[in-house]
């Protein structure tokens, strides 16, 4: 069967015409919805831009996944040739040697691999399909590092397309999508403030689908009536908060309380009210990082019938996330990189953010202890011994205590049985009574980072190890701790101590 020339979409069109006619535009990213033909697109402008740079192109298409990439190679054996008679494909290297003298070659390695690959090389054009598929943006810039070229008559250009789902949507949307609206140029400092556009697209701007209606009956079907990720694949939204690992558990509605809130009173036993009938429920769930963030989580365990607080009337079992302190890279116009950390981070410097956070509330690192502190289990990892004393072993928690800072590693547990209890308690927040996990709007990480965090594909019980997924391990830490009631408070009465619960 003779292979056809591509025919172009109005939308697809409409966007040919912006890179032709802006020559100056570094970078495009395509995102939108399934099936609004942005891949097509992305085979036409590999096409049109072989053809008008001649030698002077040399360029790669990368692609996580090897499937997806075959495909795209299909589209290009049927459209190179047609083009540009006499260019050659050879299918061991995965690279195009086009008659104009271009070279296009073909990488379905991860980013790091890839970049490996095409290190030193001057390349002219990167053609990127699913970029979401990226959990790290670094991977993406350092392949942007090679974009170079000494022909006057070549302008380099980045062009991806992406799906507001992905291990990597959560530093698309903070970086690009959320930075201008779509179809407006602007200088993006991610991108080194180059030109950039990105172009928004559904199933709807694609009118060579033979049966649209039943193609976006299907997507829905596959989406498991969850309508925010009906909105995100089917309708392109980058907007939505529940579309992903915590799926609809996650709640703006039922789940959010409002900054600026107080401790509340708990456990009050008789008419005298103490300080510690406030931090005697706190935990404090915590995320070591420096290439990573770094994080604390402040949340109160509710033990009374019940509590109201922020406008909800809040029962007893239920958890709150009160507040945060989160230290990650800050971008040149002030953002955070919710996913990336701040090397220049010492134990000495986040434990005096942390002890800042509980001081707010009146507290200090004693009010809430070590058995309620809890970190990651490699926070007792040994790491050798101290010169000083060789029976003292270096671990984390040990430096962290230099500064009054008592950590608990977090218990064993299986993340997907921790994963489900956290979202067990989102789904129950605000429904007819039962215990429930609440969240303030000043745990901000959270609210930024939980809608992005995808499950792990080969365990969708678990979450993407690579997913922003500092503060909700922080969460989970205590959850988990909690839940095996080994940690909880302890008083001294007539010489004993005895645990609450």
């Amino acid at each position: 069967m003779p292979v056809k020339p591509l025919q172009l979409s109005p939308w697809q069109r409409k966007v040919a015409g912006l890179v032709q006619s802006v020559d100056s535009l570094n970078s495009l990213v395509l995102a939108g919805g399934r099936g609004g033909g942005k891949s097509i697109l992305l085979v036409w402008l590999i096409g049109y831009f072989a053809l008008i740079s001649g030698d002077g192109f040399n360029a790669v298409l990368i692609r996580h996944d090897l499937a997806g990439l075959s495909k795209l190679e299909d589209l290009l054996q049927g459209q190179l040739p047609m083009l540009m008679p006499g260019s050659r494909y050879l299918k061991a290297k995965r690279t195009w040697r086009l008659s104009n003298g271009g070279i296009l070659r073909l990488i379905h390695m991860d980013g790091g691999e890839a970049f490996a690959k095409i290190q030193g090389e001057d390349l002219s054009h990167i053609f990127w399909d699913e970029l979401t598929q990226e959990p790290d943006p670094q991977v993406v810039l350092r392949a942007r590092s090679s974009m170079r070229t000494t022909d006057p008559a070549v302008v380099p250009k980045f062009i991806a397309t992406c799906n507001p789902l992905g291990p990597g949507s959560w530093w698309v949307r903070d970086y690009i999508v959320s930075k201008q609206l779509p179809g407006r140029i602007w200088r993006c400092e991610f991108f080194g403030g180059g030109e950039t556009c990105w172009i928004k697209s559904t199933l709807r701007d694609n009118p060579h689908l033979s049966n649209p209606d039943q193609y976006e009956a299907e997507l829905k079907a596959s989406c498991f009536c969850d309508e925010s990720k009906i909105a995100a694949e089917v309708y392109g939204d980058w907007g939505q908060v529940t579309a992903g690992f915590f799926g609809a558990c996650l709640s703006i509605e039922r789940s959010m309380l409002p900054g600026g809130l107080s401790l509340p009173y708990q456990g009050v036993d008789g008419p005298a009210i103490r300080r510690e009938h406030q931090s005697r429920w706190c935990w404090l769930g915590c995320d070591w990082g420096t290439a990573s963030p770094a994080c604390a989580v402040l949340m109160v365990e509710v033990v009374d019938d019940w509590i109201e607080l922020g406008g909800k009337v809040i029962p007893r079992g239920s958890w709150i996330c009160l507040d945060e302190a989160y230290i990650c890279s800050i971008q040149p116009d002030g953002s955070k990189e919710w996913n990336r950390g701040d090397r220049s981070l010492t134990t000495q410097r986040f434990a005096s953010r942390v002890g800042g956070l509980l001081s707010h509330y009146g507290m200090s690192f004693a009010d809430v202890g070590k058995r309620r502190t809890i970190m990651d289990s490699a926070v007792t990892a040994q790491l050798g011994m101290t010169a000083e004393h060789w029976d003292a072993p270096v671990t984390l928690a040990n430096d962290f205590a230099r500064y009054g800072f008592q950590i608990t590693g977090s218990p064993k547990s299986s993340r997907a049985v921790g994963w489900q209890f956290m979202k067990q308690l989102l789904y129950a927040a605000d429904r007819d009574g039962a215990p429930g996990l609440f969240i303030s709007e000043s745990c901000e990480s959270l609210w930024q980072t939980l809608p992005y965090c995808v499950s792990d594909e080969k365990n969708p019980e678990d979450m993407e190890r690579t997913a922003p997924d500092h503060s909700a391990d922080s969460v989970r830490y205590v959850l988990t701790a909690a839940n095996q009631k080994q940690h909880g408070w302890r008083v001294p009465v007539g010489g004993c101590r005895i645990r609450i619960y």
